[in-house]
């Protein structure tokens, strides 16, 4: 039994899919319609976060939609407003990353496509990948990630606690509409040049209450374009 800290993009086939039948079995545990594994350390660190093990649902779904696979099985869980406490991790972020990539190098795994982002080798890989994500809470979140590498070498991933710690306390943070109109702006730079004039109009025409609609378009046009970078960015799973 186990459900990934880090985020889903990371994945292959087998571990995303996996994660998401994990989550609906610790929602039958923790509701009581099923007993078994009721004491095991997976059921018990989400058993007082459900609120958390709803956004990861969403999070994970998210990511399937976004690798074209099906999903019609909402979560459903009673969850009282003050179920929400600090999550403990079975095993670092910074660690999963590492037991992850043994995991896939296995010979039954290592046939599988990897996830759709690669997993990070260093820091500047990880904020490469969260960036996006980051600024559409804020470009002052953005500019204290900066500020914060600025100061600091580019560290092997399993050395990035403090990095990782960062940007994940920051993506619980709420998305604001001037964050993603910024974030929108900033992402079109990427295809300005290529866009065909429908392309543009669509940009141009984008309503405030339209914006992630919008990312929806940019993941498009990023395998459109193959644009590699963006490709590999968390942002899409956020927000499609």
């Amino acid at each position: 039994m186990r459900v990934w800290d880090i985020h889903p993009g990371y994945l292959n086939r087998n571990s995303l899919l996996g994660q998401h039948a994990e989550i609906h079995a610790l929602g039958n545990i923790i509701s009581g319609n099923k007993k078994g594994y009721a004491s095991h350390p997976e059921t018990m660190r989400w058993k007082e976060n459900l609120t958390k093990l709803r956004e990861k649902h969403e999070l994970t779904a998210k990511e399937m939609k976004l690798r074209g696979y099906r999903h019609a099985s909402p979560f459903y869980l009673n969850i009282t407003e003050n179920n929400h406490q600090n999550l403990t991790y079975l095993d670092q972020p910074a660690d999963q990353f590492e037991i992850l990539r043994k995991k896939y190098t296995t010979n039954d795994e290592k046939q599988i496509p990897a996830g759709r982002i690669p997993l990070p080798l260093r820091g500047s890989d990880f904020w490469s990948h969260h960036k996006y994500s980051v600024m559409g809470r804020g470009y002052n979140f953005y500019k204290e990630v900066q500020a914060f590498l600025k100061e600091k070498s580019d560290l092997p991933i399993q050395q990035e606690i403090n990095l990782i710690e960062l940007v994940m306390g920051i993506l619980e943070k709420p998305v604001t509409q001037k964050a993603l109109r910024n974030l929108i702006d900033h992402l079109w730079g990427y295809f300005k040049d290529k866009a065909t004039s429908t392309e543009k109009n669509e940009y141009f025409r984008c309503s405030p209450d339209n914006l992630p609609a919008m990312l929806e378009t940019f993941y498009a046009l990023a395998q459109k374009y193959h644009q590699k970078y963006l490709l590999q960015s968390t942002i899409f799973a956020d927000f499609i």
